[in-house]
């Protein structure tokens, strides 16, 4: 019985398919994108308006310009940490080159890296500026390519820092209560460090 089932869901979508072809052949080419978002084919990445508007919230649904908005978009996590270095720094713009070209208008990124190589933050509130400056041109990049970021200020892994760094800096220095990264979430020392970062 269950191979029959299993059969039946494989029918209906092939069935499925061939309508979507058939309905998507008859208008032609279709741009999925959201207009004014991405340039047109012939339009120059340079074109973009200055005042690329916000996304806004307005209960549990998204918002750009008074129209739903709906995420289309990856995680790159690792562009600012390319954007360091000028030998990989090439690989920020390949990839809003290559995501624009799929139609992909989100890009989830880090916008932290704590006390590690290439770190933003070397110690709680001591800042790298050329670091600062490789996430100004993932910002600048992301314009360029009508990108909107979704920047991530801390993670759970210890990947580039996050909770992980910020509980090790507090436990270090003989402040934070406790050493499980939960106290990330209610250490009063911990949160002053990552407010001063939000800062």
């Amino acid at each position: 019985m269950a191979a029959c089932n299993g059969l039946f869901v494989y029918h209906i979508l092939g069935l499925a398919s061939l309508v979507a072809v058939f309905y998507f052949s008859l208008l032609g080419e279709v741009d999925l994108r959201f207009p004014g978002l991405l340039p047109s084919s012939g339009a120059s990445q340079h074109s973009h308006d200055a005042s690329l508007p916000f996304v806004e919230r307005r209960g549990a649904q998204l918002f750009l310009e008074g129209r739903p908005f709906y995420i289309n978009g990856w995680n790159s996590y690792w562009l600012m940490d390319q954007a360091v270095e000028p030998a990989s720094r090439h690989r920020v713009s390949d990839m809003f080159r290559a995501a624009t070209g799929m139609g992909l208008t989100v890009c989830r990124t880090w916008a932290f890296n704590d006390g590690a190589y290439n770190a933003l933050q070397l110690s709680p509130g001591h800042f790298d500026e050329r670091v600062f400056r490789a996430l100004d041109l993932v910002v600048v990049e992301a314009r360029r390519h009508g990108v909107r970021l979704v920047l991530s200020l801390a993670n759970n892994l210890e990947a580039y820092g996050g909770k992980t760094q910020y509980v090790r800096w507090a436990w270090d220095e003989g402040v934070g209560l406790t050493a499980s990264n939960d106290s990330f979430f209610f250490d009063p020392a911990i949160r002053d460090y990552f407010k001063v970062y939000l800062k």
